[in-house]
């Protein structure tokens, strides 16, 4: 299968270290998806600041809101979702609703570990049936991993019952064929150690969840020759004048550029049994929108499946 074709699956997550832009690649996605006229959602799980609003200009709110032909964007506010999930998982769902209008069980519940998830889950399978794909903008890698790993939390807790069912439904969601995750990194030492980190735990947490590929994001596009290094070489060991020198540190910075994406690519392929694929550094230049239409022009030629050999 190749790269792009993960749009024509049903779920597709992202997650990856925080400031690696795994909410630009997840807008890419769904920009992909909807030009190939499918009925696309990008999921934010109760962000206080939503990313998409930058991307789109609209303010992601519960319900889905189109921004673009077939593409939609939502932002799963906590307690609205909680509200809601409560009315279609629990019986007596309305006296429930009123209970948690309390502000004390409203500040209790915000602390009880694995409410967020379980909830933020049900409802990420409950939109899989109303749209074609739903791409979902995980929180960064440990967050991430926590979320993953709730279903069989609740699977081992409750022997029977609503939740045991929402967590069987997680995880049968989560090992499903057409549900893939994509983890973002940089070419950068300790990204790509939490990458690899990130990658080993969800494979060990959620051994049926496909993880597809990792897209090496600003890597530098190897454009310096043999020759070209060696003559930077032999140029930086001499006596330079400041304008010659500050274009030789420029050469120097792609070299290096260049090296390190080498590097971080060949360590991926060597840890984890997965594509590892290459996005450029791209212009900001225009906004977080056109940045967004520069990775999904880049995620569309990246066809090749890369694989350790």
């Amino acid at each position: 299968m190749a790269f792009v074709d993960l749009i024509y699956g049903r779920l597709l997550l992202v997650t990856g270290k925080g400031g690696t832009g795994k909410s630009s690649v997840a807008a890419a996605f769904g920009r992909l998806a909807a030009a190939q006229g499918r009925k696309t959602l990008v999921v934010e799980i109760d962000s206080q600041n939503p990313a998409m609003k930058a991307i789109y200009g609209v303010e992601p709110g519960y319900e889905p809101k189109e921004v673009a032909p077939n593409l939609y964007v939502t932002n799963l506010h906590w307690l609205t979702n909680l509200g809601d999930w409560v009315g279609r998982v629990l019986t007596g769902g309305r006296v429930v609703r009123l209970v948690l209008n309390n502000a004390l069980v409203q500040a209790f519940l915000e602390v009880a570990p694995g409410n967020r998830e379980t909830v933020a889950l049900s409802k990420i399978g409950w939109l899989v049936e109303e749209f074609d794909l739903v791409v979902v903008d995980l929180a960064a890698s440990g967050h991430a991993i926590a979320m993953l790993e709730v279903p069989n939390t609740m699977v081992g807790l409750f022997p029977s019952g609503p939740i045991r069912k929402e967590g069987e439904k997680a995880l049968e969601l989560l090992g499903d064929p057409q549900t893939h995750l994509v983890l973002v990194g940089l070419p950068e030492d300790m990204v790509v150690n939490e990458t690899i980190e990130t990658f080993e735990k969800i494979r060990h947490s959620v051994p049926d969840l496909a993880i597809d590929a990792v897209l090496l994001n600003r890597s530098s596009v190897p454009s310096l020759t043999e020759d070209e290094r060696a003559l930077l070489a032999a140029l930086s060991s001499e006596s330079n004048s400041d304008q010659a020198e500050e274009l030789l540190w420029s050469g120097r910075w792609e070299a290096e550029l260049e090296t390190s994406t080498e590097q971080a690519e060949k360590r991926l392929h060597e840890r984890l049994d997965t594509r590892v694929i290459r996005i450029p550094r791209l212009s900001h230049e225009g906004g977080p929108q056109q940045l967004v239409h520069q990775i999904a022009a880049a995620m569309a030629r990246s066809t090749q499946i890369k694989e350790e050999s």
